[in-house]
């Protein structure tokens, strides 16, 4: 007995070994499949395509048009104004958008005065999306910042085309309310109806003065709007 006691030790210890090995393989398996379960409902959960630590870049541009009839004089005014803007930001919560804008806007109008202006507009954005759906969301932006206005007029007086013109610094604000629908969670399209604030010191000259005066000016106008845009799990560089 004596002598056969280390051979049965030996298949004691060969029959553990497997056995160990198995429950082992087991554990390690059933783990992994848990944490890809886990990641699979996390993922799940997050269903909106804005989601923290994306960046979005695009386009966007805005047109509007009016025209006025003045029945005494019977003369038609018309104005027309679009805008085309870049930009690029990241989500800093699900659904909470900042950026970067650089927006340019050229306006003319014809009637009894005939008038051209362009306008520039740089600053930050901040957008909130409303909804937590893959396909899209309503959303609310606002972008202030420095806003550089040019315009001239000019008019018919006694037989004699005069010219005016104002140009400045000044301060700006974009409000759009709109929806953005996603495709394939990376590119977005987006429409929607804006306005625009602007607060503006302008140096003014005339012809018919013969000098220039500091004059301060403040504007609204509505506008329609449209954008194209890419999410990114990255940023380009």
């Amino acid at each position: 007995m004596s002598v056969e006691q280390p051979h049965l030790k030996g298949k004691r210890s060969e029959g553990h070994l497997p056995r160990f090995l198995i429950a082992f393989i087991v554990l390690f398996l059933g783990g992994f499949v848990c944490e890809i379960h886990a990641q699979d409902s996390a993922s799940d959960s997050i269903s909106t395509p804005f989601r923290k630590g994306r960046w979005l870049s695009g386009l966007n541009g805005s047109f509007s048009s009016a025209t006025l009839k003045v029945e005494s004089t019977e003369n038609l005014i018309s104005n027309n104004a679009y805008g085309l803007g870049i930009f690029t930001g990241t989500f800093i919560k699900d659904r909470w958008f900042v950026g970067f804008n650089i927006f340019a806007e050229s306006s003319s109008g014809r009637g009894l005065i005939d008038r051209e202006t362009e306008a520039l507009l740089i600053g930050p954005s901040a957008t909130y999306y409303f909804l937590d759906e893959t396909y899209g969301s309503l959303y609310l932006s606002v972008l202030p910042g420095y806003l550089r206005v040019r315009e001239s007029n000019s008019f018919e007086f006694e037989n004699q085309v005069f010219r005016e013109t104002f140009e400045g610094p000044g301060f700006g604000a974009r409000m759009r309310l709109g929806f953005a629908y996603v495709i394939s969670d990376r590119i977005v399209l987006d429409v929607g109806v804006g306005s625009t604030l602007a607060w503006v010191e302008t140096t003014f000259s005339s012809d018919i003065r013969g000098n220039s005066r500091n004059q301060s000016i403040f504007s609204n106008s509505t506008f329609f709007t449209f954008g194209f845009n890419v999410l990114l799990d990255e940023f380009f560089f």
